[in-house]
């Protein structure tokens, strides 16, 4: 992965560009589509802002945080990234789940019904979502 790391008005010091270079090679290790990453850092007045984009393959997820410091500033971004990069990764399992794997788990709701006016393959499963079983999901994991 490539990084670039920006600071208007100020130099980087070492550490900093070390620090940030270690939070994102974490990312990319448990995200490993990861292109680039952009960090572009800019202080005004007290505030501090810390802006950042990553380029995966086909998508570009970006953050925006503020803090303190550049590193309370930066870890909110990873933090919000992290998150971005959870949610984008479960998608795609739950859409590259193949037909035995969806009867298996149970996410096999519906046969997918032949539409007169297009030409369909019969028997291809429909893959639902339902909000309900997420909750009560979330709830069991949770103890609420």
């Amino acid at each position: 992965m490539q990084i670039n790391i920006t600071r208007k008005n100020a130099g980087i010091s070492d550490s900093l560009r070390s620090y940030i270079e270690s939070k994102l090679q974490g990312l990319e290790y448990r995200y490993q589509k990861i292109v680039d990453a952009q960090v572009l850092m800019s202080e005004e007045g007290r505030d501090n802002f810390v802006e950042i984009s990553l380029h995966i393959t086909g998508v570009t997820l970006f953050a925006k945080g503020d803090g303190a410091n550049l590193r309370a500033a930066f870890d909110s971004c990873v933090d919000k990234l992290d998150r971005q990069l959870s949610k984008k990764k479960s998608r795609i399992r739950r859409k590259s789940l193949t037909q035995e794997e969806a009867i298996l788990s149970g996410k096999l709701i519906a046969e997918e019904r032949r539409d007169e006016a297009v030409e369909e393959e019969v028997g291809q499963p429909v893959l639902t979502f339902d909000p309900d079983e997420e909750l009560d999901q979330q709830e069991e994991r949770t103890g609420t």
